[in-house]
């Protein structure tokens, strides 16, 4: 796609159609037997490897717009994606003539895992708070699932997830990702095309005290910052596989225990 096809990607991401945190989806017939579909995801830098916020996205535009067959209670989309098998199931209303209406969709995504723990990060122009700001090391957890993440704390950056600190949160996590790309290489245990970092998730532990008032009632707030410093809007589905991940590998959350996560938007 990127060397045959990028126009489309460069067209439809792009402004005056995009703009910098547009997100895309491309559906292509499958290749592996048991998908039903295809999809590769697009960015402002290139393509993803898997989208959790992308796969709702789709699921949602595929029943509703009626290029898939939908079926009520439930619909069940098994989308062939570069990180492999994601499982979606949107919860169907019929609407007579006006067609199927999606109310919710939930999707099982690709096996997750902590992939490294407590990386030490000595960055160049990004102001650190708190303990870490003594010892100026960052330390960051790198988490897979659909695509390897860093994880920080905002704390330790002095920042809180709301969209009045978005130009801090977007420099900062920009500049994880690039040093954690030049001295971290992920190995994953079946594709070694999936061996990158692919960006860095912000996460504020204390959204009941949100200086904005949104999603207080959230256990974690978070922002991911990707790509071409992109910003996820969405508490990132990708990204919060490798959270999921990261705290139960540490003990922080327990099996079969609700996690509520909100996004920056709240």
């Amino acid at each position: 796609m990127r060397d045959n096809a990028d126009d489309a990607r460069r067209i439809a991401m792009f402004e005056p159609r995009g703009h910098r945190d547009m997100y895309g989806a491309i559906l292509l017939p499958p290749f592996r037997p048991d998908a039903d579909m295809a999809v590769l995801f697009m960015h402002n830098e290139g393509y993803s490897t898997m989208c959790g916020h992308g796969i709702i996205a789709v699921t949602t535009a595929l029943v509703e717009e009626r290029l898939f067959p939908a079926a009520s209670p439930e619909t069940a989309i098994r989308f062939e994606t570069p990180a492999g098998l994601v499982t979606a199931r949107a919860q169907v209303r019929a609407d007579g003539r006006a067609g199927p209406e999606v109310e919710r969709v939930r999707f099982t995504n690709v096996p997750s895992y902590l992939a490294a723990r407590d990386i030490p990060l000595r960055l160049d122009g990004v102001e650190l708070s708190g303990p870490v700001a003594t010892t100026g090391v960052l330390r960051v957890d790198a988490a897979f699932g659909g695509a390897y993440y860093g994880i920080v704390a905002a704390a330790d950056l002095g920042l809180r997830v709301v969209p009045a600190q978005l130009d801090r949160l977007r420099r900062a996590g920009a500049a994880i990702t690039d040093l954690l790309r030049r001295q971290h290489r992920p190995l994953h245990p079946t594709d070694p095309d999936l061996n990158f970092v692919y960006g860095t998730i912000i996460v504020d532990e204390v959204p009941a005290s949100s200086p904005d008032g949104r999603a207080r009632d959230a256990d974690i707030r978070n922002v991911t910052i990707f790509a071409d410093a992109e910003v996820d809007r969405s508490p990132c589905g990708s990204g919060t596989s490798s959270l999921l991940a990261e705290r139960l590998a540490r003990g922080r959350l327990a099996l079969c225990l609700d996690l509520v996560i909100a996004g920056i938007t709240g």
